[in-house]
């Protein structure tokens, strides 16, 4: 048997974490050795992340060329998490590793949220729908001690795998990933943007299973943003996505939906040495305290028909009072942005923006990848993607609900109704509410060229 994965798990025993001691990553640290591993030079701590406590999935086979990739990859997760202190490590049955850290060690200022903008009634689904619990939710085994706050460990598995032309992990994360965008090359929507200057946007989305191509992502976003006198250049957005991606987070075990967050700033047209990042790595994001989950976490998926509940997201993107944006999941604050990261979003948002994004790199043959269920968007509850009930928080920070009127929204662009679509917004009586269908086939679609 070769060598196998270690995710960032280095060789340092399961047992360890299994007894309940406390790994310390913090001080400076050796380069590894022959056999893959090394001590602190000052205090004899172990260099490497932990395992887990229990291996669910096994991990696959490494060739010495990936390994030595994979190596990396450990050096650079253990610089990221050096000022952190990792009390108990699990590995979820989607095959992520979640470590769980002294809350009390977090780094970052710890703010108090503002109230929430969402109620009691937010939360409930629509009728026949679940609200989508995450794996660390449902399956209590798998969470980590009291005190203590998980980070999903990223595997970086695109490049470890060597799917693309990057020299150096450091090129891969300046270079080579993609984030979700309002209107971009080589991408396709389905959805509406609302030009109006706000505080936050709100509102629930479903998300299907279902393979995407290699080298593209599908996934359905909130979004608050500020494009700036040059918008290729100067874009500022924040969003939360559920998303299906063989682009950033292909993974070495499934292809299951996972709820992301991120943050741009500094635009996109030149992809090289941009500000901002997915999740926490690199982002500036400043975790929430004993938040149940963090972003990365893998969510369950709608499937095709009524014979199981279509599974609901509820997203809340807000600023506080000093220009912080935080953001939560189904009523559970992750944390926040801190407003030292922007230029335009300090005083508010000027556009909010609900969406289905397709990113294929060789748009000249579109993707097969599907958007939502692959059912263009005037298919019924069920069958098709939605969005339900999108809202924005005005200057006051009032709620406010966009108007779906095609002579004063703007539709998401480019679009292309051949290979994927949205509906118009449906006003349904309580406690149904209002919902926007979107979605479809791609490539696999007549005339989608």
């Amino acid at each position: 048997m070769g060598r196998l994965l270690r995710v960032g798990l280095g060789l340092l025993l399961s047992t360890i974490v299994g007894s309940g001691c406390t790994i310390r990553i913090g001080g400076g640290f050796s380069p590894l050795g022959d056999d893959g591993t090394s001590q602190d030079e000052d205090e004899g701590t172990p260099t490497r992340l932990p395992e887990p406590d229990i291996w669910r999935v096994s991990p696959p086979e490494l060739t010495p060329e990936q390994q030595q990739k994979q190596d990396e990859v450990d050096q650079y997760l253990l610089e990221e998490y050096r000022d952190y202190e990792i009390v108990a490590t699990t590995q979820g049955y989607s095959g992520d590793i979640i470590d769980w850290m002294n809350s009390d060690s977090l780094p970052g200022p710890q703010l108090e949220p503002p109230p929430p903008t969402w109620t009691a009634a937010d939360l409930v689904p629509s009728p026949g729908a679940g609200l989508a619990r995450t794996e660390l939710e449902l399956y209590p085994e798998l969470r980590g001690p009291e005190g203590t706050t998980p980070f999903h460990r990223p595997d970086f598995a695109a490049y470890v795998l060597g799917q693309t032309g990057a020299s150096s992990l450091e090129d891969y994360l300046d270079s080579y990933q993609e984030g979700g965008q309002p209107s971009g090359q080589k991408r396709l929507y389905a959805g509406f943007r609302w030009d109006v200057p706000n505080m936050g946007a709100s509102g629930s989305i479903n998300q299907y299973g279902g393979d995407v191509e290699q080298g593209t992502f599908s996934l359905i976003e909130i979004a608050v943003a500020c494009s700036g006198l040059d918008e290729p250049n100067t874009l500022e957005q924040i969003g939360a996505v559920v998303s299906r991606d063989k682009v950033n987070f292909p993974g070495f075990f499934d292809t299951n939906p996972r709820m992301h967050i991120e943050y741009l700033a500094e635009g996109y047209e030149s992809m090289r040495k941009r500000k901002g990042a997915w999740d926490h790595q690199r982002s500036g994001f400043i975790a929430q305290r004993g938040r149940p989950y963090g972003p990365g976490v893998v969510v369950p998926a709608s499937t095709l028909g009524l014979g199981t509940p279509p599974q609901e997201h509820r997203f809340d993107i807000q600023q506080d009072a000093s220009g912080n944006w935080w953001i939560a999941h189904n009523g559970n604050t992750l944390g926040y942005y801190p407003a030292s990261l922007f230029d335009l979003l300090n005083l508010g948002a000027c556009r909010s923006a609900w969406y289905g994004e397709v990113f294929d790199p060789t748009p000249t043959d579109w993707t097969w990848t599907d958007m939502g269920s692959g059912e263009f968007g005037p298919a019924a509850y069920g069958y098709a993607a939605y969005v339900k009930d999108p809202i924005y928080r005005d200057l006051l920070n009032a709620p406010t609900a966009p108007i779906d009127d095609p002579l004063v929204n703007l539709q998401m662009t480019p679009f292309a109704n051949a290979c994927y679509t949205r509906a118009t917004m449906t006003k349904a009586a309580p406690p149904w509410g209002r919902y926007l269908y979107l979605g479809g086939p791609g490539g696999d679609a007549p005339g989608c060229d």
